[in-house]
């Protein structure tokens, strides 16, 4: 069962079992969620998820919502967690507002049926909520949301690993083929981009034998992007690392190209999953690090694929795939210690965590709450992505 709360423009004040395709199944009726200590496992187990469904950051909401999704009715069908064991998904939608995310969580951690939470994707967002889970004792499974600030204690978790811990596969595959300068068009406004434009980039490439010969800073509302690929072209770099949002990339791609640039470019998740295809020709041969790619050959991965396109009618993005695993981390979890109740699920969480688990994104392991997944680069070829590296391979 999955419910969707939205506020309008005029309401008030951003573990694999189970894989494959399998029908839906009903919320069963009876009792709500065990009550902390209980150490039991409850017929039904409330997840509430404060996610964008709408605005800027939608794609990343809902994406995830999907995936969380898929993973709930394969969950409930399966009897992962027992003969009529329920996972029901409560979806509330922040819509872009830090101000709405904080108020969804608080409201969520209030209500004793919530017993664990799927947190905001933006970094900003997650931020502002991570330490009201914590207050409140509630465990909260954050997707996306990068940024330092977000993993702060025993409470908070996170189903993505940081872009940074597996960009280096991405650097390491241009000085593989040949790059030996680069330059960097980075977006200061989100601290991932504007972290891995300033830090995390420049100290990798020094790494892999890469000079940096230029670095151009702009801002999330900049279309406009004349001047620094012009700036960029002039320095003849034979590669340009692009931290910036996917909006702005279909821009930038092109601009670059009518400035007469044609080297390499390598991109950031906000670029995958098809999100290119707007750029036309100007993306083709684009590169790009990600978490999980449909593109993939592994078999978890191509079977998610698969149930995720029976499903919803096209083939799932990163975000999707980071919303089933951290469903399936939450259901390993409750499995592990037996027990649906908020501490319980707090346990079982950091349990898994400490043994790691297969999922759509790969073999994950974990660095405390947080997670870790192979890296991927991929290559756009203008109308679907084919893997040219992995991680350690």
């Amino acid at each position: 069962m999955v419910t969707v709360h939205r506020r309008t423009l005029f309401g008030g004040a951003l573990a694999l079992g189970g894989l494959g395709v399998l029908g839906l199944a009903g919320c069963a009726n009876g009792s709500s969620s065990a009550q902390a200590g209980s150490a039991a496992i409850a017929k039904t187990i409330k997840i509430t998820a404060v996610e964008d469904l709408t605005g800027a950051q939608a794609f990343a909401g809902v994406g995830s919502a999907r995936g969380s999704e898929l993973a709930i009715e394969e969950i409930n069908a399966s009897g992962f967690l027992g003969a009529g064991v329920q996972l029901v998904f409560d979806k509330r939608d922040p819509a872009g507002e830090i101000e709405r995310a904080t108020s969804e969580v608080t409201k969520a951690i209030a209500d004793k049926e919530t017993m664990v939470l799927i947190g905001p994707a933006t970094g900003q967002q997650a931020a502002a909520v991570a330490p009201l889970a914590e207050r409140g004792k509630v465990p909260i499974v954050f997707t996306q949301a990068g940024a330092e600030g977000v993993v702060i204690g025993d409470y908070t978790f996170r189903a993505t690993a940081p872009m940074y811990t597996y960009y280096e596969t991405a650097v390491e595959y241009l000085a593989e083929n040949n790059v030996r300068t680069a330059s960097i068009l980075y977006n200061a406004t989100f601290s991932t981009l504007a972290e891995l434009g300033t830090k995390h980039i420049p100290e990798m490439a020094a790494k892999h034998g890469i000079t940096i010969v230029s670095s151009v800073p702009v801002q999330s509302s900049t279309q406009d992007f004349t001047t620094p690929t012009q700036q960029i072209t002039a320095a003849s770099p034979d590669a340009v690392f692009i931290p910036i949002l996917n909006n702005q990339a279909a821009t930038a791609l092109k601009q670059f190209k009518q400035a007469g640039y044609r080297g390499k470019f390598m991109g950031n998740t906000a670029q995958a999953g098809g999100n290119m295809k707007e750029a036309g020709q100007d993306a083709v041969g684009i590169y790009y690090p990600v978490d999980f790619s449909a593109g993939q050959t592994d078999e978890a991965a191509k079977k998610f694929t698969a149930a995720f396109q029976a499903k919803f009618g096209e083939l799932p993005k990163a975000y999707g795939a980071e919303g089933y695993d951290a469903i399936w981390w939450i259901a390993r979890g409750i499995k592990a210690s037996g027990d649906s109740s908020r501490e319980g699920i707090r346990k079982g969480l950091a349990q898994i965590a400490g043994q790691g688990f297969d999922g759509a994104m790969g073999a994950i392991t974990f660095a405390g709450n947080d997670m870790r997944v192979p890296g991927k680069v991929v290559q756009w070829d203008g109308e679907k992505e084919t893997v040219v590296k992995i991680q350690g391979q």
